[in-house]
C-alpha cells in the first residue's frame, strides 16, 4: 500500500554490511539504513511522486555500478490542495492527513505543501486513525481490525476486536491500545420506558500489544439515560475522541452532551463532567459546544477543539485550559478563535506545535490551518477534500 518506498533487493558476494545511497536532481544525497549478510531488501522510504532517483549500493569497501528507477505519479483518487503562507514562517516537520473518500488516501506534507510520503488507505472508515509513535500510525481495515503500521510500511500489529465496532478515535500508549466502541442500551429497558426503539451509547475498549482484552467500559453500566438531562435520542451521547490524562485516566468527549468526561482507568468510575451542566463552575467565555480532540499538553493543561454551534456561537476555536478539581474551576490560557466563515459544525481538530503554534483542521470548510497564539494565519492549505483531523510529526 505504501507507494512512497522503492525496496532495492539483491545478493552480495561477500558478508558484508551494505547500504545504498540515493539522490533526485532536487535532493541532497542521502542513506538508507544498514544491512547485513548475503542477502538483501533495503527500503529507500520518503520518495517524491513522479520523480528519477539514481542510486549505488555501497559497502566498506566497494560500490556497484549506477541504477536508476522513476516513482509513480500520485493516483487520480489523490486530493488536490491549494497552499497559502506566510513568507516568513516555516516549520521543521510534517503533517498527517487521512482523506475520507473510497478509496482513502494517508500522506504527509512539509511546510512547503510538497507531498513527500503517502500510502493508499485499507478503507473509507475514515475518523479513526493516529499516530502511534513517530515512526507509525494506526489505521482502520474493518469497523473492528484495526493496525499499527511504520511509515516504511510494515504492519507492526493487527488488532481485531471482535464484537466491538470502532468508532470515530484509537489511540496507542505504552505497549496499549486503546479504542471508542458502539454500546447499545438493553432493549428491555427500552421497551420498559417506552421510548425509542435503539439508543446508542459509548464504550472503551482496551487490548495490550499481544491482541487480548484487558479492559473496557460500558456507559450504561455508569448512568442511567432516563434519569439524566441528556436529550434522550439514537444516537445518544456520541463520543469522538478519547485521551489519556497525565494519571492515566480516560478523557473522552461527548458531542452531544457538550461534555468531557474523565473516567477512572480501573474503576470505571466517572471522575468528574465537565460542560454544560457538568462538574465545574464556567462562566459564558469557558463554555463549548460539539466539541472534538480533547488531549493533555504540557502535564497539567488540556486542549480541545470547541466547534461552536449553529443555535448558540457560530464560530470555531481552539481552548487550551488548566482545571481544578478541587474548587471545581476551570482556567483558560488561550482562546483562539478562526474567523468565522471557517466554523465546522462537525468533525475538526487542533494540537499545539512549536512553540504555541496551532494546527487546525476546519472539516466542513476543506481548510488545514496553522495560526499563532493570537489566531494569526500563518498556513492556510485548502482542499477538493475534507479531513477530520491533521496530525503534526516531528522530524
Amino acid at each position: 500500500y505504501s507507494h512512497s518506498k522503492y525496496h532495492i533487493k539483491f545478493s552480495s558476494s561477500l558478508d558484508d554490511s551494505v547500504r545504498v545511497t540515493y539522490w533526485s536532481e532536487d535532493t541532497n544525497i542521502l542513506f538508507s539504513n544498514y544491512s547485513y549478510g548475503l542477502t538483501h531488501n533495503i527500503v529507500l522510504p520518503f520518495l517524491m511522486s513522479g520523480t528519477k532517483y539514481s542510486f549505488k549500493i555501497i559497502s566498506k569497501n566497494s560500490s556497484s555500478k549506477l541504477y536508476t528507477f522513476t516513482t509513480r505519479e500520485l493516483p487520480d483518487s489523490f486530493p488536490s490542495l491549494f497552499l497559502e503562507k506566510d513568507s516568513t514562517f516555516s516549520f521543521d516537520g510534517y503533517l498527517f492527513f487521512k482523506t475520507q473518500t473510497d478509496p482513502g488516501v494517508h500522506f504527509m506534507l512539509d511546510d512547503k505543501g510538497n507531498i513527500i510520503w503517502y500510502s493508499i488507505a485499507d478503507s473509507v472508515l475514515s475518523r479513526p486513525f493516529n499516530l502511534a509513535s513517530k515512526q507509525s500510525f494506526l489505521s482502520l481495515s474493518e469497523k473492528n481490525v484495526f493496525h499499527e503500521i511504520s511509515f516504511y510500511g510494515d504492519t507492526i500489529s493487527t488488532i481485531n476486536t471482535g464484537d466491538n465496532l470502532i468508532h470515530h478515535d484509537l489511540l496507542k500508549k505504552d505497549s496499549l491500545y486503546v479504542t471508542l466502541t458502539y454500546q447499545y442500551l438493553n432493549k428491555d429497558i427500552l421497551k420498559k420506558n417506552k421510548i425509542l426503539d435503539s439508543l446508542a451509547g459509548d464504550g472503551i475498549v482496551v487490548f495490550n500489544n499481544m491482541g487480548e482484552e484487558i479492559w473496557e467500559w460500558n456507559i450504561f453500566d455508569h448512568v442511567d439515560p432516563f434519569s439524566e438531562n441528556y436529550v434522550l435520542r439514537e444516537d445518544w451521547s456520541h463520543a469522538n475522541a478519547i485521551s489519556i490524562d497525565r494519571d492515566g485516566h480516560f478523557l473522552i468527549s461527548f458531542r452531544n452532551f457538550d461534555q468531557i468526561w474523565k473516567i477512572h482507568s480501573n474503576s470505571g468510575e466517572i471522575i468528574w463532567r465537565l460542560g454544560l451542566n457538568g462538574d465545574f463552575d464556567l462562566n459564558k467565555e469557558n463554555i463549548f459546544y460539539q466539541q472534538h480532540a480533547i488531549h493533555n499538553v504540557d502535564d497539567d493543561k488540556l486542549l480541545l477543539f470547541d466547534n461552536g454551534s449553529a443555535d448558540f456561537r457560530k464560530s470555531s476555536r481552539a481552548l487550551l485550559f488548566t482545571l481544578d478539581s478541587v474548587q471545581n474551576n476551570l482556567f483558560l490560557h488561550q482562546s483562539i478563535f478562526l474567523p468565522d466563515d471557517l466554523f465546522t459544525f462537525k468533525q475538526g481538530s487542533v494540537y499545539q506545535f512549536n512553540d504555541n503554534k496551532y494546527l487546525f483542521s476546519s472539516s466542513t470548510n476543506n481548510k488545514t490551518l496553522i495560526t499563532d497564539r493570537f489566531g494569526k494565519i500563518l498556513w492556510n492549505l485548502a482542499s477538493d477534500e475534507s479531513f477530520y483531523r491533521v496530525y503534526y510529526v516531528d522530524k
